[in-house]
Formats: structure tokens, C-alpha cells, sequence
């Protein structure tokens, strides 16, 4: 199993930074934004040495990050798998590589650090959304809820 909050806590300190993009870079992964339809949101593709994540340029600066995170997700976890991952991204579980791309994506964009634990239990999974500027589904994978 794959220590996804260590892989993560990992690549913050090391960086010195929560934004993927420049997460990316500093990997030396090729970023591009490209017009890929009106349903697919990101993609992540590893061809011999070289990884590529391609986003869609149509997205906002919000929706963008949380793909970027998803993506690098993808690029640093399941970096070993030949695969093109084309799905349309979504929040929601579509297996255990999507579900630690999620994870993934949820441990990078939202710092606990913000909030003491003792008030997490207290607040609601709209509220913790609000407070942290992410969709609920991302606050349910930070937080196991």
C-alpha cells in the first residue's frame, strides 16, 4: 500500500510548496494545455522516459489546480504503468488508481495544519470545503470521511 501522506508531506517540504504546477516543473514533467474537449478535463501519459500532463485550457484557475494535483497524482504514483489515463477526471471513485490520483490530490491542496483537529470533527463537510476552497469530495479523501 502506498503511504500517499508521506508521499506527499514528502514533496512539500522538499519544494517548499502546495502548487502542482510548480510541483511539475520542478519535476521536469511536460505541462501542456490544449483544447481536449468538452469532457475531459486532464490526462496523465508516461511514454518510454517521459511523462506528459496535458490539461484542458478551457478550465478555470480553481478546477485547474485541483486536476493539476489529480494528474501529478497520477504521474508520481503510478508512474511504473504504461497506461494513458483518458478518463474524464472526477472526484468520484473509479477504482483504486483513481481513488489514490483523489487522494493524492486532496493530501496536496488542503494544509490541516490551518485548522486544530479538535474543530474538523465539529464543522461539516460543506464547511471544511468553504474554509478550504475544494469540493466536498476532495475533503472526504483528506479526512476519511
Amino acid at each position: 500500500m502506498i503511504n500517499i501522506h508521506a508521499r506527499v508531506k514528502h514533496l512539500i517540504q522538499k519544494y517548499d510548496t502546495r502548487d502542482p504546477e510548480r510541483i511539475i516543473n520542478y519535476l521536469g514533467i511536460d505541462l501542456r494545455y490544449e483544447d481536449i474537449g468538452e469532457k475531459a478535463k486532464g490526462f496523465y501519459i508516461s511514454l518510454v522516459t517521459n511523462k506528459y500532463i496535458v490539461i484542458n485550457n478551457k478550465l478555470d484557475e480553481h478546477e485547474k489546480n485541483i486536476v493539476l494535483a489529480h494528474e501529478l497524482g497520477h504521474a508520481l504514483l503510478h508512474y511504473h504503468k504504461s497506461t494513458c489515463y483518458l478518463r474524464e477526471y472526477t472526484l468520484f471513485p473509479r477504482g483504486r488508481i483513481e481513488n489514490e490520483a483523489n487522494k493524492f490530490a486532496a493530501e496536496l491542496l488542503i494544509d490541516e495544519k490551518n485548522i486544530e483537529k479538535c474543530y474538523i470533527e465539529g464543522i461539516s463537510i460543506k464547511q471544511l470545503a468553504c474554509y478550504y476552497g475544494v469540493p466536498k469530495q476532495l475533503i472526504k479523501y483528506k479526512f476519511n470521511y
